[in-house]
């Protein structure tokens, strides 16, 4: 998430102006964005009510319909853009950021927004593309400390936001800040440009403890504990335009503001050249593809290659169940009409990646290879497709209350999750195989830190 963007609209403390809409017609593909009721601070999410289009006055039917389209559109944004990361990494987390840091103020352009259910809609898409940002370092990072500093910056993120969703006490994401997402695009950078084998323990920790202090703290407070929105504030009290005012119309009232903004983006750009010239000599050219200094492109070193035989670990078994559970529960607070306690989703969880490595294993010992990532997402989400749809002929005969289309949406969020951890550890192995052979390494290639 980026710095300052509130969760609450309050200017100074003080509550936004902007008067909220009645209750109406559900929009989007998720049915997030209905408002149910009233809100208030201290309710957990999925009791605030959610986000809707409201009726409106006679004639605006247009504006109602082209806001479901920008809303469906954004939404479908946030769910793909992130599927880059892994392959991407800098330009796919930085374009997740930008949409981001960007809906809510495209949402504003249509109608009014009950900040608090944004709230949880927004938390549950951050904590999709940064569990993809997760899963890439297990495909991308050789160098072992920083592997699992960030798992530890990972979960320790991931389980705060899962008590704030499950309490929605504010100052919990304070005490739980979001190191990872900034740990994990400055060792990104680095390894666009040098061999990341060069940080040693101590400059790791050096990077996430400045990260964690003097960037994180601040803008976790200033976001949840002062619940204060940068770009309003900046509006009110330094160009002094009304709130209301939609920020495409600042430039026109107030023309310094573009000659300000010119010449910030002149002294960025400085600084930025300033830090680069600071900086040792790159090891190699700059690169954004995250195979560009590995020794095989993950086609090649996995796509046709035998499958795994042998059960899974209980380690990892265990890892992929925790980051499954944590992020359905996640979902399901911004999910109208799921009553499904941590629990019950738990052992949902459990149950379906214990079958779903029974399936790989099975695969494996049939001498079914690797396939594409496209592939083995279709393969694994037509089993559990079919797992949902016996769970829901067993629900509908004992007159159990089943929710097919959460039910779904949880499965793909898991089976994508699931798919892409259990390829990205088996082409990390192979990884680590060929790294043991130096000789067969293209330079620049990273070495096993």
């Amino acid at each position: 998430m980026l710095p300052g963007k509130a969760e609450n609209a309050t200017i100074g403390g003080a509550p936004s102006a902007r008067t909220p809409f009645d209750p109406g017609t559900p929009a989007g593909a998720l049915g997030v964005l209905q408002r149910g009721g009233a809100t208030s601070r201290g309710v957990p999410p999925k009791h605030r009510g959610h986000l809707s289009v409201p009726p409106s006055r006679p004639g605006d039917d247009c504006a109602v319909e082209l806001y479901e389209f920008v809303f469906a559109a954004v939404i479908l944004a946030r769910f793909l853009v992130p599927l880059l990361i892994p392959v991407y990494p800098i330009p796919g987390i930085l374009a997740s950021l930008l949409l981001d840091a960007s809906d809510r103020a495209i949402y504003a352009q249509f109608v009014e927004i009950d900040v608090e259910a944004y709230q949880a809609y927004d938390k549950a898409l951050d904590i999709y593309y940064l569990t993809l940002a997760y899963v890439a370092t297990l495909r991308n990072w050789g160098h072992s400390t920083a592997l699992r500093l960030a798992r530890a910056l990972w979960y320790y993120r991931l389980v705060g936001v899962a008590l704030f969703e499950l309490t929605g006490i504010r100052w919990i994401l304070l005490v739980f800040p979001n190191v990872f997402e900034y740990f994990f695009i400055a060792f990104e950078v680095v390894r666009a440009r040098w061999n990341p084998s060069r940080l040693q323990t101590r400059h790791l920790v050096i990077m996430a403890a400045v990260i964690w202090v003097f960037i994180k703290v601040p803008q976790e407070y200033w976001v949840h504990v002062a619940q204060q929105d940068t770009t309003d504030f900046i509006k009110v009290h330094l160009v002094g335009a009304p709130l209301e005012m939609p920020w495409v119309q600042v430039p026109f009232a107030y023309p310094w503001v573009l000659g300000a903004g010119l010449g910030l983006i002149v002294l960025l750009v400085l600084a930025t050249r300033l830090v680069i010239r600071l900086l040792p000599a790159s090891d190699r050219p700059l690169a954004f593809h995250a195979d560009a200094w590995e020794g095989t492109p993950e086609g090649t070193a996995l796509v046709g290659r035998p499958r795994g035989t042998a059960r899974p670990s209980r380690i990892i078994l265990l890892e992929r169940i925790a980051l499954v559970s944590l992020v359905a529960i996640i979902f399901g607070e911004i999910l109208p009409g799921w009553t499904a306690s941590p629990l019950q989703v738990f052992t949902a969880v459990s149950v379906v990646i214990v079958l779903n490595a029974g399936v790989s294993m099975w695969l494996g010992r049939r001498g079914v290879e690797w396939k594409g990532a496209a592939t083995e997402f279709l393969i694994m989400g037509a089993v559990n497709v079919g797992l949902v749809t016996a769970y829901g002929m067993a629900s509908r005969r004992l007159d159990l209350e089943f929710d097919v289309g959460s039910a779904l949406f949880f499965m793909g969020i898991l089976t994508l999750i699931v798919t892409l951890h259990d390829r990205y550890l088996s082409l990390r192995r192979l990884r680590s195989a060929e790294r043991s052979r130096p000789n067969e390494l293209r330079p620049g290639a990273e070495g096993p830190g």
